[in-house]
């Protein structure tokens, strides 16, 4: 006897929705707006950053910069994507998603790191204590200007702690909103091969 089921397989296990007060479609279309929105204003901050404060920077943090621009706007493209994808039902807009957003979290880890090790890093917080000035300076704020360096040293650093406990909620929120996700695009690509394999049937293509 013919086999009369296409071959799919999950790779990614059923979560649930990202969004509970929302039926499941509604709740990737709303929270990827949401990304879209919050990485869009994220990309549009970065790039004002980068062009204040890259010539401050080392050479080596220049270009992490840079490729994590580029990284986000990739995302963005593939978040857009992944919209029409949802919409229209299109199984390749949507699979797509899978593997550029894995790209974007792993280079979010790396950019953890990083930054955590350029808290520890004098030169950097010195560059970083530099821009801060500059800036103070030129909006003729100069009771900030003329504040000492240490107390900006100890101030930066201690936002680090800060920092990490933001990151990884955001992190926990992104990964998770990858899985839902993930979990959605396979639900309809499994109902898209088992509409499919009825079509089939019906055809007697099997």
């Amino acid at each position: 006897m013919a086999n009369t089921k296409s071959d799919f397989k999950r790779r990614f296990p059923k979560v649930g929705k990202c969004c509970c007060c929302c039926e499941p479609k509604v709740s990737v279309i709303v929270c990827t707006i949401i990304f879209i929105i919050w990485l869009g204003l994220g990309a549009f901050y970065a790039g004002i950053s980068f062009n204040i404060v890259d010539k401050y920077n080392t050479s080596t943090t220049s270009i992490i910069s840079k490729v994590l621009i580029v990284i986000n706007i990739c995302v963005l493209i593939s978040l857009i994507l992944l919209l029409v994808g949802i919409i229209k039902r299109n199984i390749t807009f949507m699979n797509q998603f899978k593997f550029v957003f894995i790209i974007f979290i792993i280079s979010q880890l790396f950019n953890y790191a990083y930054s955590i090790y350029l808290f520890n890093d004098d030169e950097y917080i010195g560059n970083a204590i530099k821009t801060l000035k500059k800036t103070y300076k030129q909006n003729n704020l100069q009771g900030f200007y003329e504040i000492p360096d240490e107390i900006y040293r100890r101030s930066l650093k201690s936002s680090m702690y800060y920092y990490i406990v933001e990151y990884l909620i955001i992190l926990a929120l992104i990964v998770y909103y990858y899985l839902s996700t993930c979990s959605y695009i396979e639900d309809v690509e499994e109902i898209a091969n088992e509409e499919n394999d009825t079509r089939k049937l019906e055809n007697n293509e099997y």
